[in-house]
Order: structure tokens, then sequence, then C-alpha cells
């Protein structure tokens, strides 16, 4: 049995105890509302630091490494003529000739890095005609490109250098873009002129989807286009446009301005295009113009009254021949409602959703064929432009159809078209041009090319009588 001496110390000491917190607790000094002020300082810098690396941080320093500079060179051909005028210098061009130079001219703009073999997209507008191009990543370290495929239509570019584990940036999905999300605008807007080689970032927000602009040059086809508020200066042309997930949305195109600068109107190709022109060109080394076959026009309510049919959609005006859609069972008269789950409520609508079909893509159209709803599927196929009727003068002719009084904006419905002239050849230097109308040969009316193949024979006293862009023109051999 423990002792009453040993309680009693124990006891003792534990008051003891007791008195010792008690007294310090009492005499200890006071924490100052300095030191208060110092702790909930650090807790603050703490929580800043944390918002500082937000979403649109993590995003530009997970693309940014495959972002590129791109530097060109590109020779454009110089032509001084006497003759202002298109007339004058065909008829009068061997007597005055024109003069002719190279120009060496450095341009540049931006790019982004797709693999880690060293596939770059970019725009076709930065590389066009380039006979060097100089590619420098953001860690400084150059490489000589190559242009794998380019469209002109697209304004795209699939570029390639030797490099192996290169930095990559992550494609992601513009069909599930928000109009009001944001952006990043990735890009080297001042390239060669930066001892940096590290792109720009600028924020801002989607502010529309599906935008259509007209083009300076109507090779181009600006549809389907994403706009955003992100800044995107000369020399941006070609770079990223990345959501804040790090995810490559679009490819920056070009900006609407007044000034030549940024003004919060910019312009990126959807990356879901620029998928389907990767594949595309990976795998044939060019676009290959996709075949629909139809021809369509809106439904005025004219046409709709005259016709005793519902004013909505769009009337199918042509079907060609042996084409996807004849195939698969479209008629002349047909009014197309829908497309891919698509409303098409106008010929835009319809232009828009053209210009992102590739050959191989399927089309599933709901139309309207008096009262009944059918739907229809088919393969989009790849198109053959056809050359048409060879001459001894080596021009080529075909009968004018809709592709063609499309291509060449013709005013004709029937009738031959020039399809191809071949160069240094009679009709070469007489002047034909592809996309002139051949109205007569001789005194003999053509309508198609089985009268221009007759009526060519020998050249003995011929002469043509064109038509070109509304102009008539006559042509002695």
């Amino acid at each position: 049995m423990m002792k009453l001496r040993d309680i009693i110390a124990g006891l003792a000491g534990f008051l003891m105890c007791l008195c010792m917190i008690f007294l310090y607790n009492h005499f200890k000094p006071k924490p100052s509302l300095e030191d208060f002020n110092y702790l909930r300082l650090v807790n603050l810098n703490d929580e800043i630091s944390k918002q500082r690396m937000n979403a649109i941080v993590l995003a530009a320093n997970k693309v940014g490494p495959a972002v590129v500079s791109i530097t060109v060179i590109q020779t454009r051909i110089i032509t001084i003529s006497p003759f202002d005028d298109e007339f004058f210098r065909r008829f009068f061009g061997d007597f005055f000739p024109e003069q002719r130079y190279r120009q060496e001219v450095k341009s540049l703009g931006s790019g982004v890095i797709i693999s880690p073999d060293g596939y770059i997209i970019t725009n076709e507008h930065v590389v066009e005609n380039a006979t060097k191009i100089n590619v420098t990543l953001p860690d400084a370290r150059q490489f000589q490109a190559e242009i794998v495929a380019a469209d002109k239509a697209l304004d795209l570019a699939l570029l390639k250098i030797n490099g192996k584990n290169l930095p990559y940036a992550e494609l992601g999905n513009s069909d599930d873009l928000m109009i009001g999300e944001w952006v990043i605008a990735l890009g080297n807007p001042f390239g060669f002129l930066l001892e940096d080689t590290r792109p720009t970032v600028t924020v801002g927000v989607v502010s529309a989807l599906n935008r259509a602009i007209k083009s300076t040059q109507e090779e181009r086809i600006y549809k389907d286009m994403i706009q955003t508020d992100a800044a995107i200066n000369p020399g941006n042309s070609g770079g990223p446009l990345v959501n804040i997930l790090g995810q490559v949305i679009g490819i920056n195109t070009f900006i609407l301005t007044s000034s030549g600068g940024s003004e919060g109107v910019g312009f990126a190709r959807p990356i879901n295009v620029v998928k389907k022109f990767i594949n595309e060109t990976k795998h044939y080394g060019r676009i290959r113009t996709p075949w629909i076959g139809i021809w369509v026009q809106e439904i005025t309510p004219e046409i709709a009254e005259a016709m005793g049919i519902e004013q909505r959609g769009i009337l199918v005006t042509s079907v060609d021949i042996n084409s996807p859609a004849q195939i698969a069972g479209i008629k002349e008269g047909d009014r197309i409602i829908s497309v891919n789950n698509e409303m098409i409520n106008s010929v835009s609508t319809w232009e828009r959703l053209c210009s992102g079909v590739f050959v191989g893509d399927t089309l599933k159209v709901v139309l309207y064929r008096g009262s009944d709803s059918l739907n229809i599927g088919f393969v989009v196929k790849e198109f053959e432009e056809p050359v048409g009727y060879g001459s001894k003068l080596g021009i080529y002719v075909e009968d004018i159809n809709p592709y063609f009084i499309k291509k060449f904006a013709l005013a004709y419905r029937k009738g031959v078209v020039v399809t191809k002239v071949e160069p240094g050849s009679i009709g070469d230097k007489l002047g034909f041009l592809p996309g002139d109308v051949i109205l007569r040969v001789g005194g003999v009316r053509i309508k198609n090319k089985e009268d221009f193949k007759n009526a060519i024979g020998d050249f003995k006293n011929k002469y043509f009588i064109i038509d070109r862009g509304g102009l008539i023109f006559q042509i002695w051999l």
C-alpha cells in the first residue's frame, strides 16, 4: 500500500504545477495589435499567391512551350507594265512587254507544335510564296521547316521540323464552345524584333460563333469562324486560341481593324476544322475537293406560293449527275430542312456548313418532298473536275453547268466555257483565259462542246466571239 506520505507529496506537486501555470499565464506579455496584424498579413499573402496561380496562368504555362515564332523569306514577283488596262496589256503586250523582277521579303507569324515529332500548324498566308522558313521555339532552339501541305481556301498550313520529344499542345473540341467563356490567345507579334523568344499572352472571351466574313481574296473562305476580343496583333497569325483547360480550340487567323492593330475583333479557325485538315494532309498531302452535288437557293414567298410549299428550309435547284447526293436519292425540288441535326434556314447557313465538310464526312439530311419527310444519309466523295474537250489551240472547253457557273461567276446557263489554257499554246498567245465563255466560232453559234468541236475544224479565217465577265471580245486566228 502506498504510504500516506507519498500521497501527500504527489498532491503537493500537482498543486504547485497548477500555481506555476496560473502565475505564467497571469504575468506573460500580452500579444500586441501589431502581432495580430502581422499574422493576418501572412495568411492574406498566402491566399493571394494561391489566387494568382489561376486557371488562365496554368493554361498559358501549359501551352506556351509549344508556341513558336515563324520567320519567312518570301519571293515576290514585281511586275511593271506601261498599261493599266487588262485589254491593252493583252493585245499590245508583245510590243511593250512587261518588266518583271524578283524581290525577297522577310515576314513573320506564329504557329503551334501539335506533335512531339515536330508537326506545326499555322496560317497559309504566313508561309505563302516562302523560299525559306525558320522556326524558333520559346527555349530559343531554331529549326528549318518544310511545308507538308497548305490550303489557300482554309488559310491553313501544316509544317514539319526535324525534332524529337518536342513540347506540343493538346487539341480540344471547338463544337462545345460557349459564348462568353474565357479564351487565351498566344503568339509572337514582334517575332525577331524581340530578343525574348517566349510568346505573348492576351486574354478575352468568345464573342461570337459561326461568323462568316467576306474575304478580300476570292480564294479564301472565312466561314464558321470564332470571334474573340482577345488582342490579336499582326504576327499573332497562326498562333493558338486556347481555353482555360489549356486546350487549343482555334488557330488565330486575322483581325478586323482600321488602325492596323488590335481593336478587339479577332477571328480564329475552329480546331475541329483544323483537325480534319491535319488528317487529310497527312494522308494525302493536300485537301481533296469535297463533292456533295447539290445546288440550292432561298425559298422566297413567291417561290413558296408558286410551288404550294411552306417557306422553310432551302430549295434544291439542281443535283449533279452521279454525285453522292443523286445516288442517295436527293432530287430537284426537294426542301432541305436540316443537315447533321443543324437547322438550315438560309443558303448562307448551308454554305457555312459546307465550308467545313471534307471528303469522307457523312451528311445526314432531313428534307421534304411534297408533304413527305425523308431522312437521307450519304458519304461525301472527292470531286474530280472535268478538263473538257481539248483543241489544237491548247484550250479546253466544257459545257456550262452549276459548278462552272459558281466557279467563274458566269451569267450564262448554257454554252461552253474555257476550263484550261496550256501555257505557251496558240490559245495562250491569243489571250484566252479560263472562265471565258465562247459564244461563236466564225458564224457558228456555240451551244455545247460538240458544236465547238465541229466548228473549230481548220484554222482558216476563224474568229471567236467570247464573253469575259460581261465584256464581249473578238479574237482572230
